[in-house]
């Protein structure tokens, strides 16, 4: 399989310590090539490359490993046709941790397939290219660590200026602030004191008033003030005030002498307060609105007809036929029924038709009282229909039985052989209860698999064989996972560590578990309890592996084991897909 990224074994065993790059250098004395320098020569770590078109980056990683300078962003030659600048980080990749380079290069790198070398302690990548600007980044590092320690210190020195500056202007700003309260000191001073000389003399007239008015009062019987036959009950100016509650709004309705116009209305102030600029007295009493959370008070000053709203309240304004309204946003009401409150020149008129909501029945009072065969709308938010989904299984085994009962001791009623339909029903211990045609009976689960469970060998198989029954019922379809392959045609790769006793559980192992690029299917011991695939390496026939359903491997774990197939499932850059591995024929090819 053509990989992307390409592999290197450092070190034969995982090292105990991370391996450290103290430097890394790039010179043109033939063909041009990078050097990073390791610390040592021991404990060397796994490497990979990868170029990326796309953003013309190439990234190196090296396995447990450190740079001398650490993390960050590193300058090297915008203009320079190789590497342009390093950015380095630590991340977690494939389950371990990974000093990650990533170089934006110029038009002489293009591939990631750039040849590599060890000599000792120091790891080559070498291009194809030539004639390129040769440097060291721990001389860059130094250069460019003391230039900026020297531009620090010029910032530190010109802060220092400002600073000294800021002190000095502070300084001048303070006194003469003291010198400005001082002088309003002052000034408010003389002002008290003309404001109580005001307030005496104000006192001596009105005594003054009080007494002429006492004289007078003394000389001329009392006047009794009788209200003339008629007298309006609103205040003066106005013909009516009408609130209206309901339906989800409260709205204010006012009638005034003279024709209103929208341009008189202001929008409400700070104390909200709306002010109606209308002809009228300039003062008269306060009219409270008994009625309603929107308006509170109605009164006449200098000013015109003042609306005292409620706190918060931001009604729609609104001037129609010489009428003003006020209304709340829609829903602000949150009662049932209808209040109507209207003040008249001959009096206030109440009618409030409000009622308690209705009770909201539960949904089991509900079902209780749903008539099955009534022929009434019901609400599909409010009825749920729950029906078994029916699955189609494939006969996978080359020949199995189809017993009465889920007991290999039952009757058998027939025998079915691969590629054979089957409807599943239900799971019961080693056996599913399957139908067939109008007969329901039991299989053994191993000899059947759902569609999305067959193996590539399994479905072109199965393919052949409804093509010689004349079925076309696997036309089209392609194993779940497939779909993806194509997006994995390149997969990254790593060595498996370690040596291990062939029936040793699995999850003693490593971390990762299995890397089932490097392991070859054997053997199947089947059994009716619990099957067994034996794994051997690739490389190494001396190091086997035995695996059953459910133990894990690296990023991911053994899905399925037939007699002749292991499905697993795999996560790679957060996406499942299924991977098939097949028993080899006696010519060493897939059954």
């Amino acid at each position: 399989m053509k990989c992307k990224f390409l592999l290197m074994l450092l070190s034969s065993a995982v090292a105990l310590q991370a391996a450290l790059i103290k430097d890394v250098r790039f010179n043109c004395a033939k063909n041009c090539q990078m050097e990073f320098q390791f610390a040592s020569d021991k404990n060397l770590p796994t490497f990979f490359q990868k170029y990326d078109n796309a953003s013309k980056t190439l990234t190196v990683g090296f396995s447990e490993s450190d740079f001398a300078f650490g993390a960050g962003d590193f300058d090297i030659d915008a203009s320079s046709p190789f590497v342009r600048s390093m950015k380095v980080s630590k991340e977690l990749y494939r389950g371990m941790n990974f000093l990650m380079i990533r170089m934006p290069v110029g038009a002489s790198v293009n591939s990631d397939k750039n040849a590599i070398a060890l000599d000792k302690s120091s790891f080559f990548l070498k291009f194809a290219a030539k004639n390129g600007k040769s440097w060291t980044f721990s001389k860059l590092f130094a250069s460019k660590k003391a230039a900026a320690e020297k531009a620090a210190r010029e910032e530190e020195k010109r802060l220092a200026a400002e600073r000294k500056a800021a002190e000095k202007q502070a300084a001048l700003d303070r006194k003469a602030a003291e010198k400005q309260a001082l002088l309003d000191k002052k000034a408010a001073e003389a002002e008290r004191k003309a404001a109580e000389k005001a307030a005496r003399e104000e006192e001596k007239r009105m005594a003054a008033e009080l007494k002429a008015a006492k004289l007078r009062s003394q000389q001329q019987p009392e006047a009794v003030n009788v209200a003339p036959a008629g007298a309006s009950a609103l205040l003066p100016g106005l013909k009516e005030m009408t609130v209206l509650i309901g339906s989800g709004m409260e709205q204010f309705r006012l009638v005034a002498d003279s024709r209103l116009s929208i341009g008189e209305v202001s929008n409400p102030n700070a104390n909200f307060v709306i002010t109606v600029t209308a002809k009228g007295p300039e003062r008269s009493p306060v009219f409270k609105v008994n009625a309603g959370a929107l308006v509170k008070s109605v009164f006449w000053d200098p000013n015109g007809l003042n609306i005292q709203l409620s706190a918060g309240a931001k009604p729609i304004i609104l001037v129609q036929d010489g009428v003003l309204i006020l209304q709340t946003a829609e829903n602000a009401i949150r009662r049932e029924g209808f209040v109507f409150w209207s003040a008249r020149p001959n009096g206030i008129y109440v009618r409030d038709w409000m009622k308690a909501p209705d009770p909201v029945s539960e949904f089991s009072e509900f079902v209780k009282s749903y008539e099955k065969e009534s022929k009434k709308v019901v609400s599909s938010a409010q009825t749920f229909h729950l029906r078994p989904v029916l699955r189609e299984l494939i006969v996978v085994a080359e020949e199995t039985e189809f017993y009465a009962a889920p007991s290999e001791k039952s009757q058998v009623m027939r025998r079915v052989v691969f590629g054979d339909r089957l409807v599943n029903m239900d799971l019961t211990g080693l056996y599913r209860k399957v139908q067939i045609g109008n007969k329901i009976g039991y299989v053994n689960r191993r000899a059947v698999s759902f569609t999305d469970e067959l193996s590539a060998v399994q479905m072109e198989r199965l393919k052949k064989v409804d093509q010689e029954r004349g079925d076309m019922l696997t036309q089209g379809l392609k194993p779940v996972g497939s779909a993806l392959d194509e997006l994995y045609e390149d997969r990254v790769t790593y060595s498996s560590f370690g040596r291990r006793d062939p029936f040793v559980e699995v999850k003693g192992l490593v971390e990762e578990g299995i890397n089932i690029d490097q392991v070859e299917l054997v053997g199947i011991i089947w059994e009716s309890e619990e099957p067994v695939a034996i794994l051997v390496d690739s490389k190494n026939p001396g190091v086997s592996y035995t695996i059953k359903e459910g133990d894990k491997i690296m990023n991911g774990k053994v899905l399925k084991i037939t007699q002749t197939d292991v499905l697993f499932l795999i996560q790679e850059f957060g996406v499942s897909r299924r991977y098939s591995m097949g028993l080899p024929d006696k010519f060493g090819g897939q059954k």
